[in-house]
C-alpha cells in the first residue's frame, strides 16, 4: 500500500502562496478596515462582538434542536435536545444581558487568539521558503501576546480590551496578508 502524498507538502510553498495573492491581498485590506474601526470604538467594537456571538449562539442551538427531533427514535435525541437547548439558553442569555456576557466571551476571545497565534507560528514556519513569511511569523506573535495580555487583565478588560485588543489583531493580521500578497511576484 503506497500512501496517500500530503498536497500541502507535494507542492512548494511560494507557488500555494502565489496562487492565493490577490484573494490574500484583499481579505488583508478588509481586515484592516475592520480592525481601525474596532480600534476608534472600542467599546462598541466589544458590543457588536458580545451580541453577534450572542445571535450565533442563539440561531446555532435552535438548529440543533429542530434537527434533534429528526433523532427522535434513538439515543442522540435527548443529547442532541439538551446540547441545543444549553446553546440557545447561553445565546439569548448574551442577548440579554451583554455587559455580563462581555466577561465570558472576553475569555474566550483571549483563548482564541494564543490559538489563533500558535496556528499563524505553524503557518509562518512552514511557508518560510516563500517571500515575507516573517510577516506572518510576527502576526503570530502579536496575537498570543494580545491574547496572554488579556487573561492577565479579566476581568477589568472585559468592556473594552475585547474590541481594542481584536481591532489590533486585525490590523496585524491584515498587514501582514497585505504584505506578504505584496512580496509575491505573479510569475514564481
Amino acid at each position: 500500500m503506497t500512501p496517500t502524498p500530503d498536497v500541502f507538502f507535494d507542492i512548494d510553498p511560494p507557488t500555494i502562496l502565489t496562487k492565493l495573492r490577490k484573494g490574500m491581498f484583499g481579505a488583508g485590506v478588509v481586515m484592516i478596515v475592520l480592525g481601525v474601526a474596532a480600534l476608534i470604538m472600542p467599546f462598541f467594537g466589544s458590543l457588536v462582538i458580545e451580541v453577534l456571538i450572542g445571535w450565533l449562539l442563539a440561531v446555532s442551538g435552535l438548529v440543533t434542536v429542530v434537527g434533534a427531533f429528526s433523532l427522535r427514535k434513538t439515543g442522540l435525541f435527548v443529547w442532541e435536545l439538551a446540547a441545543g437547548l444549553i446553546t440557545c439558553v447561553i445565546g439569548v442569555l448574551m442577548l440579554a444581558y451583554p455587559l455580563q456576557g462581555l466577561v465570558a466571551l472576553t475569555l474566550i476571545i483571549a483563548v482564541v487568539l494564543v490559538m489563533t497565534g500558535i496556528a499563524q507560528l505553524a503557518f509562518a514556519f512552514w511557508a518560510r521558503p516563500a517571500p515575507g513569511w516573517g510577516w506572518g511569523a510576527l502576526s503570530a506573535i502579536v496575537s498570543g501576546a494580545l491574547g496572554g495580555f488579556i487573561l492577565f487583565a479579566l476581568p477589568d478588560a472585559s468592556a473594552i480590551i475585547l474590541g481594542l485588543f481584536v481591532g489590533v489583531d486585525f490590523v496585524s493580521t491584515g498587514t501582514a496578508l497585505v504584505l506578504i500578497a505584496r512580496s509575491l511576484r505573479p510569475g514564481i
